[in-house]
């Protein structure tokens, strides 16, 4: 009896069949001369079987058939028939073996060879149970052989092995084959290596498990620990997760079994050695991101010495990084991982890579949000103390601000200082205090607060004595809690009685120079100072300077002014003493030209005219030259009444202001060409002589000023004369004079108009008008004394 096994799979097996078909068909025919009837006929059926389906196999032509029935192939001879079944038996690409009844091997094809790795002459005449490890086969066959005998064949899964060690699935399925010849119960068999099918469907189990624990997973611990459980012992006897940290480390997040009692050194290996070896151990990998499948450890002593059969390293990659790896691991088993292992383990780490990538951004994404929390948190926090602090500012600006305004509503410095004293008690909640100026002994005080109530109270800190004197030598506020036993405090003093606590603090100027100081004492409910209180007392310090620096300025500039007032006053009264000196002298020459100097020629010019009526008779020549001094001696009396009336024009006693303007517009038109038009209102009231006489004089100036500057052709003159007031407006038609002019350092004349206006209590105003001349307008209160 043969046992025939064929290793097949399902995709194949019709190819076999029709294979195995056409190449009996094709000898038989070659061979025809040799071939029975029968076997022909065998051949055709065969092949139309294989082929053909019944449907197009029973609705064949006859006709077609016949030609192969015709046919006359000659027999083939017993070796020629055994030669033909062995090379097709071989060419199969399929495990083909046959083994007597007892187990003993009598055929074994090439391709069971290449599956196995035993060669037919290893294991002809063998028993098959030693050759592939399976003893349970013989015993299942032989309990199946019932169903043999009627024809129907009969197939089950077995675990087989190979040459090297490593094992597989294999489907066998057996069937009896009679010979004719012979009374041999042979059993044909197709065995199939399902091995690949039986990992591919543990592997897409174990995938589908992982999917169920990591799909909802948020810490990927427990879930990895279980993993590796159900890869124990379908893939491997020992499986360990390690995973890359921030910090470069490696940590174990799961292992199964989670200890090995009996296989202590594999466990110590696996645990301590493989996580630690960076030559070819899991640093190794992590660090290339490729496998390290390793099927025969002979030549890894560590891993040979721990009793390990085969290892493998799959790394855990996604995005591309390597961030962890699972091991493989058998040992008690013997199993060893192939190349297809690897596969199935790279697939399942792939698809574990992505869930923990998942969980690892998961927790990054909780990471950030706590950060982004904690963040928002103290964000939260400092701005709500800044706004806080910005209220906190706030108040105390709105505080400086009401105190600013407070402070500079005056420019008296004795009222600032109160004010200053009694709201920086009131901003820090003190007791009492004062604040004071520096002067040249030191830091003086008038005055102190207690309760609101002022007490007088005079004292000078000479430089660093006391506590306003040392503020005056550092320039720095000084503060003490312990007023009892500070040592700069002078206690004598009686405003010390009591005091607790104390704050100075300077009023700098704009030089950082001391100005003044403010000394709060004794913050009330018996609290001491707070950094708070000195830093609010330091802030009201800058304004208090300006309030102060202000007064100070305005006492300065209103002293200046009295004194320039003072100054201006006795310079006027000094001008018009000289002014009045002046037109005595001049009232005094004009009396001694018109008195002396006028008879005197007056009646040289008598004794001239005498001379020359007696020479006219006897020196006709002498006459005539007492003729010409006579003329000359005319023009000079007339010059010497010129000049005297110039001086002092006697008409404006005897005739008037209005007479003196008219005349002395005439007379200058008649000296110069320019044509003078005077208009007068008067209402005959008198003037007094100070007024008339300034007015005239600023008349005369003002024709000189024509004169000299305008290059005028007409000069329009207005005089308005009233109880109250001397108004008079002089109006050219020349260029104009121009401002630069009016206050430049030679309009002297203008500045003496001007200045005899005013020491009369009158306005002076020049304009002038680009193209239309100069207008001179002077207005004298006629009430004003002279």
């Amino acid at each position: 009896m043969l046992i025939v096994f064929y290793t097949i799979d399902n995709q194949h097996a019709s190819q076999l069949f029709v294979s195995i078909a056409r190449n009996w068909l094709s000898v038989f025919i070659l061979r025809r001369s040799k071939t029975t009837q029968a076997e022909l006929n065998l051949a055709i059926i065969i092949y139309a079987t294989a082929v053909l389906s019944p449907f197009t196999l029973l609705n064949m032509s006859r006709s077609r058939m016949s030609v192969f029935m015709q046919l006359q192939p000659d027999p083939l001879s017993i070796d020629e028939k055994l030669h033909l079944q062995t090379h097709l038996l071989n060419s199969v690409e399929q495990a083909i073996l046959a083994v007597e009844k007892s187990g003993q091997i009598v055929f074994w094809n090439n391709f069971a060879e290449n599956l196995y790795g035993w060669t037919s002459e290893d294991v002809l005449g063998r028993n098959i149970i030693e050759v592939i490890a399976t003893p349970l086969l013989l015993e299942s066959i032989l309990k199946n052989l019932g169903q043999l005998h009627h024809g129907e064949g009969w197939s089950e899964e077995f675990l087989v092995q190979r040459r090297d060690g490593s094992t597989f699935i294999a489907q066998l399925t057996t069937y009896i084959n009679q010979y004719e010849q012979r009374t041999l119960i042979s059993i044909i068999g197709i065995s199939r290596d399902s091995t690949e099918h039986k990992q591919l469907q543990e592997a897409n189990r174990l995938l589908a498990e992982a999917s169920a624990l990591l799909i909802d997973a948020v810490d990927y611990e427990a879930p990895l620990t279980t993993l590796a459980q159900l890869a124990v012992p379908q893939i491997a006897d020992w499986c360990a997760v390690h995973l890359l940290q921030p910090d470069g480390s490696i940590e174990q997040v799961a292992l199964a079994p989670a200890e090995m009692v009996e296989l202590q050194g594999s466990y110590d290996w696996l645990i301590n050695h493989l996580p630690k070896d960076d030559a070819v151990g899991l640093p190794a990998v992590l660090r290339s991101g490729e496998p390290k499948l390793v099927s025969d450890v002979s030549s890894d002593f560590w891993a040979a010495a721990a009793a390990i059969k085969s290892y493998m390293i799959v790394p855990l990659i996604t995005r591309p990084q390597t961030f962890g790896a699972i091991t493989f691991v058998t040992a008690e088993s013997g199993r060893r991982f192939d190349m297809t292992t690897l596969a199935l383990a790279e697939n399942l780490a792939s698809h574990i890579a992505i869930y923990l990538d998942k969980v690892r951004l998961y927790r990054e994404s909780q990471r950030l949000n706590t950060e982004l929390e904690q963040r928002v948190n103290e964000q939260t926090a400092e701005l709500r103390a800044a706004v806080a602090q910005l209220k906190q500012s706030e108040a105390t600006i709105q505080t400086l601000f009401r105190i600013s305004n407070k402070l500079n509503a005056t420019l008296d410095v004795d009222t600032i200082l109160d004010e200053l004293a009694q709201e920086a008690i009131q901003i820090v909640n003190g007791e009492s205090g004062f604040a004071g100026l520096r002067t040249a002994q030191g830091m003086t005080v008038r005055k102190y607060f207690r309760k609101g109530k002022a007490i007088l109270f005079e004292h000078t800190w000479p430089l660093g004595e006391g506590i306003p004197g040392w503020v005056l030598k550092y320039k720095i506020p000084y503060g003490t809690s312990d007023a009892v036993n500070d040592p700069v405090i002078l206690h004598e003093l009686s405003i010390n009685t009591g005091v607790r606590s104390i704050i100075c603090t300077p009023i700098l100027d704009s030089v950082g120079e001391v100005l003044g100081f403010f000394d709060i004492s004794n913050k009330q409910e018996g609290e001491s100072f707070t950094i708070s209180d000195q830093e609010m007392l330091m802030a009201l310090a800058p304004v208090a300077s300006i309030a102060i620096q202000n007064a100070l300025a305005y006492q300065q500039r209103l002293a200046a002014e009295v004194v320039l007032k003072e100054s201006y006053e006795r310079l006027r009264a000094l001008a018009a003493n000289l002014e009045s000196v002046r037109e005595e002298e001049r009232t005094q020459i004009s009396r001694e030209l018109h008195d002396q100097l006028g008879q005197a020629l007056t009646a040289m010019k008598f004794d001239l005219a005498m001379l020359t009526d007696r020479l006219g008779k006897k020196d006709t020549a002498l006459a005539q030259k007492a003729k010409t001094i006579t003329a000359q001696m005319d023009t000079m009396i007339k010059t010497v009444r010129r000049i005297s009336t110039e001086l002092r024009p006697g008409m404006l006693d005897d005739l008037g202001l209005a007479a003196s303007i008219e005349w002395q517009a005439r007379d200058f038109e008649k000296r110069t060409g320019i044509v003078c038009a005077v208009s007068v209102s008067t209402d005959d009231q008198p003037i007094p002589r100070a007024q008339s006489l300034a007015l005239f004089r600023i008349f005369q100036e003002s024709l000189t000023n024509v004169a000299r500057h305008a290059s005028a052709q007409y000069i329009e003159v207005k005089l308005s004369t009233t109880s109250h007031l001397l108004s008079l407006e002089v109006h050219d038609d020349g260029r104009g004079i121009k401002a630069q002019e009016i206050a430049g350092k030679l309009s002297l004349g203008l500045l003496g108009m001007r200045e005899r206006a005013k020491r009369l209590g009158g306005t002076f105003d020049i304009q002038g008008l680009p193209g239309d001349g100069t207008i001179i307008t002077v207005s004298i209160p006629v009430t004003q004394g002279e």
